[in-house]
């Protein structure tokens, strides 16, 4: 069986092909280490001698920032977002914190990789935090990054056992429903990179076949303080394990160092002197962070994240001061505008409701998430399907992004097909989110999330005006005609009867899934 999908949202597939429900008396034999002995760990003092100290501080020097401001630059292009992560790494004197859903070991992941082992081959000390949900073959290479004495990694909610994963997941499916779907990457606890981008080569436009249109943000100030101490938080939950406890390995074979190295030497060969390798030079990021030059809005900043362990997780519905409950009520407070980007969009009930008071009540609300062809989980659209009629009565807006843009948006590098990847929502053209959080279920309640909200109405016009700009260019416009939904492209006009561009399998799964009882799952 499959455990991961490039797509990363195995779960759904699996609750999908019903299997969890057949065998869900299933009993798992593997049990969890004991975790008594774990140090605890916790991000240092910002440094304020290194390169990256002195970059961050005469940023702030040359703005007009106010004391308890953050700063944020908006990473839209994935060429320039993998930069961005490269350039903190590199500049790094002290520490790196990493954590992330997926690490691909594709081009552009092995090339993070191996810029990590180089950061801690000069006495940087490197934390990494994975979601164990990926399946890596013998733990390649996270067994090699382990066995520097300056790298540590920890996985969230693992497998107890490195194999058999599919009985695991079958025999103790309450436990492995819930995943960390966190991203973010600080170093020396002064600047960070936050927002709803993996490491692979499909989110920072490397891909040939396919490429996810994403959004994070590099932040200083702050901010950047909350996000390490949330990254403290999870590192020492008792959901969390160093890799060292789960493996019963004596150490790093000789045949897995040859094999990293090849890897890497691979890759970079791959990226050298490739279109892409330009487009990285081009970005130019590492050089505005050095001299100062870089781009930043300057607002309060705050981060908003779910607390890393099951009791946390299983009292959700009670409500509080998860990221669900707190978006909930800045939707619900809104009295202009919701902007709401999200590749999985499945409001349910509650969430259909929500928008369409909204809507009839005089606030404009939009919603921008992926049409049917280019959704990578089709159960996910047709979460969304079902209720999209009843949306586009109460007066709210619905685009859709195509899987093949007449055009090419140069922040998206699209060369074959594309899907939405971003979760960003702007409300009343003041209030910014970005983040890791899926307007569906799983980020709702069973996966943890977290994201930075920025009091900024300048971003905010800046956003809306680049979002609009993608959407006349790669969406369609949903609306209603005598009933019936219609698709309008908004590049060419052209008007589809039908989901533009989906097979007639494609369409009919869709329809099917609507039918099946797993919508909480999704």
């Amino acid at each position: 069986m499959i455990m991961v999908l490039q797509s990363g949202v195995t779960l759904r597939c699996l609750l999908i092909g019903g299997l969890v429900v057949a065998l869900s008396g299933f009993t798992g034999c593997s049990s969890a280490p004991d975790r008594s002995g774990i140090a605890k760990g916790y991000a240092g003092e910002p440094p304020t001698d290194t390169d990256l100290a002195r970059w961050v501080s005469q940023l702030r020097d040359n703005s007009t920032a106010i004391e308890g401001d953050s700063g944020v630059h908006l990473l839209g292009a994935g060429t320039e977002a993998y930069a961005a992560r490269l350039a903190l790494i590199a500049a790094a004197g002290e520490s790196i914190d990493v954590q992330y859903y997926l690490f691909h070991q594709d081009a552009t992941g092995t090339v993070l990789t191996w810029s990590l082992w180089q950061a801690a081959e000069r006495g940087v000390k490197v934390r990494l935090l994975l979601d164990d949900l990926e399946k890596r073959p013998d733990d390649f290479p996270i067994n090699i990054l382990d066995a520097h004495p300056n790298i540590e990694v920890r996985l969230y909610n693992p497998f107890y056992r490195r194999s058999g994963r599919a009985l695991q997941m079958l025999g103790q499916f309450a436990r492995l429903n819930h995943r960390m779907h966190n991203k973010s990457l600080t170093a020396d606890n002064l600047a960070t990179v936050v927002g709803g981008r993996n490491v692979g080569d499909e989110y920072f436009d490397a891909n040939k076949r396919v490429n996810f249109g994403d959004l994070d943000v590099l932040a200083v100030g702050p901010v950047v303080s909350e996000v390490s101490s949330a990254f403290d938080r999870y590192w020492n939950s008792e959901l969390v394990y160093p890799y060292q406890m789960l493996t019963n390995n004596g150490g790093v074979e000789q045949g897995d160092k040859a094999r990293a190295q090849a890897q890497v030497e691979q890759s970079i060969t791959a990226l050298e002197g490739s279109p892409y390798a330009d487009a990285l030079v081009d970005s130019e990021i590492a050089k505005h962070l050095k001299d100062a030059s870089l781009s930043m809005a300057w607002a309060p900043m705050a981060l908003w994240v779910d607390k890393p362990d099951l009791v946390a997780m299983n009292a959700r519905e009670s409500g509080g001061t998860f990221v669900i409950d707190r978006l909930l009520t800045l939707f619900g407070n809104a009295e202009k505008e919701l902007f709401l980007v999200s590749p999985y969009f499945v409001p349910r009930n509650i969430g259909t409701e929500l928008l369409t008071e909204k809507a009839e009540a005089g606030v404009k609300v939009t919603v921008v998430t992926n049409a049917l062809a280019a959704t990578d989980v089709v159960a996910v659209h047709s979460g969304y399907a079902k209720r999209r009629k009843t949306l586009l009565k109460h007066g709210v807006n619905a685009y859709e992004i195509k899987a093949s843009p007449d055009v090419d948006p140069k922040a998206w590098s699209i060369e074959s097909n594309s899907s939405l990847h971003a979760k960003t929502f702007v409300i009343d053209r003041r209030w910014v989110f970005v983040g890791s959080f899926n307007l569906d279920p799983r980020s709702a309640w069973l996966n943890t999330e977290m994201g930075i909200l920025i009091d900024s109405p300048k971003l905010a016009e800046t956003m809306l005006h680049n979002m609009q700009g993608m959407i006349d260019k790669v969406a369609y416009k949903v609306e209603l005609a005598n009933d019936d939904l219609v698709w309008i492209d908004t590049f060419n006009k052209k008007r589809y009867d039908t989901e533009p561009n989906a097979g007639w399998w494609r369409r009919f799964s869709a329809g099917f899934m609507s039918f099946m009882p797993v919508e909480a799952q999704l």
